[in-house]
């Protein structure tokens, strides 16, 4: 089973400070404290359609 939400270890929430507080929702693309309530969002630098589609194998 997939995990939803991932704590980040060692990291400080730049608002309220608090350690180990900060939760990483992969397929929202969110960061959470769950102290203050703090978000953000994620954007992952990573494959781009292109490069997903020619991982598929077929002739497009």
């Amino acid at each position: 089973m997939m995990r939803l939400a991932y704590v980040l270890d060692g990291l400080r929430c730049a608002c309220c400070g608090a350690l180990n507080v900060l939760w990483l929702d992969q397929v929202r693309g969110l960061l959470k404290c769950h102290e203050c309530g703090q978000k953000a969002t994620v954007i992952v630098d990573g494959l781009d359609q292109v490069d997903a589609l020619d991982t598929c194998g077929g002739d497009w």
